[in-house]
Parts: structure tokens; sequence; C-alpha cells
């Protein structure tokens, strides 16, 4: 099993810093939110959206690799 304090030190990110991160618009990572496959985590039923930090980077680097599929 894995040590709790790796869950722990994963840092969780609101769409806005996301955005920030990324350097787009927040318009911009609700588009990437669309695809289910783009690690999210959700509260209070879907309302509140956080992405863990490294997931979205990969994420975003994958899909660089794989831009000709989302055409």
């Amino acid at each position: 099993m894995g040590n709790s304090s790796d869950v722990s030190s994963e840092t969780l990110l609101t769409i806005a810093k996301a955005a920030k991160l990324l350097g787009v618009s927040t318009d911009d990572v609700r588009e990437l939110l669309l695809d289910p496959e783009l690690p999210r985590m959700q509260f209070r039923h879907g309302r509140s959206v956080r992405l863990p930090q490294q997931a979205l980077l990969d994420y975003v680097k994958q899909r660089s690799r794989d831009w000709f599929d989302y055409c």
C-alpha cells in the first residue's frame, strides 16, 4: 500500500490556478475537462473541481504528442 505522505504531497489546482500554470484561459481548462481522460477530483457534486498538478502536466504533455488525435 502507498505511503499517505505521497497523497498529501500532491498539489491540487483550481481551474484558475491550472489555467495560470498552463498560460491559458479558464475556459480553455474547462474545455480540457470535457475529456474524461484528464484526471480530476470533484467535490460538492461536481461543482468544485481540483486537478492534480503532476497529472495535469502529464496529460498536457501526452496530448501535445498526440495533438492530431484531437483535431
